[in-house]
């Protein structure tokens, strides 16, 4: 399915896109990327194209198949209506300006992609309290290492666990209903030695899930839709 221009979006009443201002600070300041929707206004900061159609679209890391130069090249945005928005109108709003700024050409296509299955642990039982009424529910928490979940259904795990390590997780638990749980990642942190790789996030999330919770993470190929962006301008319109 080809996305494009839509004569029912709405569209920002004044939208300045400029090369994006890396914030001050240290060495990893330069990576950040800042997305503000206060009063009504999108203001965007040092953000990558990928980011800013991924934003627009509502998507995760592995829901865009893009140029590579759409994850390095930065811009600053700042946009605004001609009445305070929501967020989601925002996010339509931006849709129109990648369109006609940028000239985004995408479609949406099925990919497989490499993930994993939520499910029970191998003579495990499940280390979940279930909790009584429910809904989305709400997280509390420490930080990225410590996660609280209030009366929340399993479907809400997966996609913090996805969340946290940047693929695609599926339930496949079987396991309906609300639960509260606590998934506290501090304990499997080692200290890293001069000239060690980065962390991966799945050494620690995948034995929290198995010792926490009586979970385990089954690797799976997955079958979802991603966004393919066939074209788009570097340099955009002028403002």
């Amino acid at each position: 399915m080809a996305i494009g221009q839509s004569p029912s979006r709405p569209a920002f009443d004044v939208a300045s896109v400029r090369p994006g201002t890396p914030p001050p600070g240290g060495a990893l300041a330069p990576l950040r990327e800042d997305i503000n929707t206060s009063s009504g206004t999108l203001t965007m900061r040092n953000v990558k194209l990928s980011t800013c159609i991924r934003w627009a679209y509502k998507l995760n890391v592995y829901e865009i198949s893009a140029p590579d130069w759409m994850d390095s090249t930065r811009y600053d945005i700042i946009a605004k209506p001609a009445q305070p928005s929501t967020e989601d109108q925002l996010r339509l709003m931006l849709q129109s300006l990648l369109d006609e700024r940028f000239r985004l050409v995408a479609h949406r296509q099925p990919k497989s992609v490499s993930g994993y299955e939520l499910v029970a642990g191998k003579d495990q039982t499940p280390k979940l309290q279930p909790a009584e009424g429910g809904g989305e529910g709400s997280m509390t928490g420490s930080g990225a290492l410590v996660f609280e979940g209030h009366k929340m259904p399993l479907s809400r795990l997966t996609d913090i666990v996805s969340s946290a390590l940047k693929v695609p997780v599926r339930d496949g638990t079987g396991l309906a209903g609300f639960y509260d749980f606590k998934l506290d990642l501090r304990p499997y942190i080692a200290p890293l030695q001069p000239g060690d790789p980065p962390r991966d996030p799945a050494d620690l999330v995948i034995p929290a899930l198995r010792d926490q919770l009586g979970l385990k993470l089954e690797p799976r190929k997955l079958t979802l839709e991603v966004l393919v962006v066939d074209t788009a301008e570097k340099t955009p319109t002028e403002n």
